[in-house]
């Protein structure tokens, strides 16, 4: 599985530019946020009456990092796994759900909601 398009390399443009997902590491991390449970109170000269009162709130997110390898062309990359011109890394919100899409595929529905790859087809 593949995406192939235009990409740029180096300003030399590959118009059959094979794109495969070389690997997906996938965090379950809770974080953090602070929200006003309540406003502060301030008094007529402006000084503060009553603190504002803030509260964590926890949310727990699966993150996964891609490394997507670049390769001229599809016929390239069959001859020869490991001949990629150049790699990358992006990041995404994947789902843990039972009914989610295992998370390569879930790599690629991504990679093709970026702007830069949303032209690309899948091969």
């Amino acid at each position: 599985m593949g995406l192939q398009g235009s990409y740029n390399f180096k300003g030399i443009a590959l118009s059959d530019a094979y794109l495969q997902v070389g690997g997906v590491k996938c965090d379950y991390e809770s974080n953090s946020s602070q929200s006003v449970k309540t406003p502060p109170v301030y008094n007529s000269d402006g000084s503060i009456e009553t603190d504002a009162v803030y509260e964590t709130v926890w949310l727990k997110a699966p993150t996964s990092s891609v490394r997507v390898k670049v390769f001229k062309d599809k016929a390239i990359r069959d001859a020869n796994p490991y001949s990629q011109l150049t790699e990358f890394v992006f990041t995404f919100n994947g789902s843990v759900a039972a009914s989610a899409k295992n998370h390569v595929k879930q790599a690629y529905i991504a990679l093709k909601e970026e702007d830069k790859y949303k032209e690309f087809t899948d091969v």
